[in-house]
């Protein structure tokens, strides 16, 4: 079967893509990319194992308002065009919110499936409804064969918006991702230390990191802390705050390339705290699907995080880390320090935590069936 990915913006960004792309090779299924790869060794990688990758966009984050218009309309001719070009597609996937508004007029024509990455944005932008002319945003996703969403509560929150007759396939974002073992190996961080690892994005007040930097004063001398992720204002604000011997920061390290660092920790910290603004961002954030929890725990590491459900879910499932619901950051080094005093016990949590998603065959199972 052919499958056709549509994405608009930075695939290197946006590891469940990598490993739907992944998944979809390893079931010999012939996969065209549609959309921007930024990173050219992972770009050359995907391409080795036969995946047909089309650049119809490049983003640029600092364009003029009317530069973005103009390429969307663009990379929206350009998909259309591609996919003319295809002799045979059994199957299009369009992911995120994003592409359902650019090719609401093109879902009904293929067998498609919708994939988003997080609770739907409700209201549609006007701006994208000049792109799709006589748009019913709730009819076009009624037409998709099949809808994907990365977490159970966010699958019955579409269902129930879209009015769907049942709830979206969940793919929870785990990766897969081809890594070699040796590769993993020549980064030595701090051999003699138990690392304590954060990786992600900064956007202070949603990932709040002031509490997890401060909780070192709390730990025995054998622990350290890392900070990973782009460099950005929230960012340098905590490196000049507390930044020192035993408060590191790291440098952005592109999907699946992070995970050489991800191996060395000892234990994994999450932080995802709702903010007062729209519903779907609240929504988000307390029914959060991170890619954080699957890679760490593809390691068998154990975490640490504020108390949402989502993660108090899993943590209490599968006993893989523990929630602190008064996050201070002397009750971060107490949620450590129990950890550690029962360390074999929660690191076996997270291994079977991992191992209960199987991608392949959800994927084959609900989304390949004629």
């Amino acid at each position: 079967m052919r499958q056709v990915l549509i994405f608009s913006h930075d695939i290197a960004k946006y590891p469940p893509i990598l490993s739907v792309i992944n998944t979809l090779v390893e079931l010999e299924q012939d996969v065209v990319v549609l959309g921007y790869y930024s990173d050219s060794k992972g770009r050359n990688t995907i391409e080795k194992k036969g995946v047909v990758y089309k650049e119809c966009i490049v983003n640029n984050v600092n364009d003029s308002k009317i530069n973005k218009i103009y390429n969307i309309k663009r990379y929206q001719n350009r998909v259309r065009q591609e996919l003319l070009k295809i002799n045979h597609i059994d199957q299009v996937w369009f992911f995120g919110n994003e592409n359902v508004w650019l090719f609401a007029n093109d879902i009904g024509r293929y067998n498609s499936i919708i994939y988003f990455f997080e609770v739907p944005v409700f209201k549609t932008p006007l701006r994208y409804k000049i792109f799709s002319l006589f748009f019913n945003y709730k009819k076009t996703v009624q037409l998709a064969k099949t809808i994907v969403c990365c977490e159970y509560n966010r699958a019955h929150i579409t269902k129930a918006f879209f009015g769907l007759k049942s709830p979206p396939t969940v793919i929870p974002n785990k990766p897969n991702f081809d890594i070699l073992e040796n590769e993993l190996d020549t980064f030595p961080l701090f051999a003699d230390k138990k690392i304590i690892l954060y990786q992600g994005i900064f956007n202070y007040p949603e990932r709040q990191l002031n509490e997890l930097c401060e909780s070192i004063k709390y730990l025995p001398e054998e622990y350290v802390i890392c900070i990973m992720g782009p460099n950005g204002e929230d960012k340098n604000r905590l490196i000049k705050t507390y930044a020192s011997e035993r408060v590191h920061f790291l440098p952005f390290l592109a999907a699946p390339d992070h995970l050489a660092i991800t191996k060395h920790a000892y234990i994994g910290f999450l932080s995802y705290f709702a903010t007062q603004g729209d519903v779907e961002s609240v929504l988000n954030t307390i029914y959060c699907a991170p890619n954080k929890i699957y890679e760490y725990s593809k390691f068998d590491i154990p975490m640490v995080a504020n108390d949402v459900p989502a993660l108090n879910f899993l943590f209490d499932r599968f006993h893989a880390g523990k929630s602190v619901s008064s996050f201070t950051p002397k009750n971060i080094a107490q949620a450590v320090l129990e950890i550690d005093n029962d360390y074999k016990a929660f690191s076996n949590g997270a291994k079977a935590l991992f191992s209960s998603v199987d991608i392949k065959e959800i994927v084959r199972t609900n989304l390949l069936q004629e």
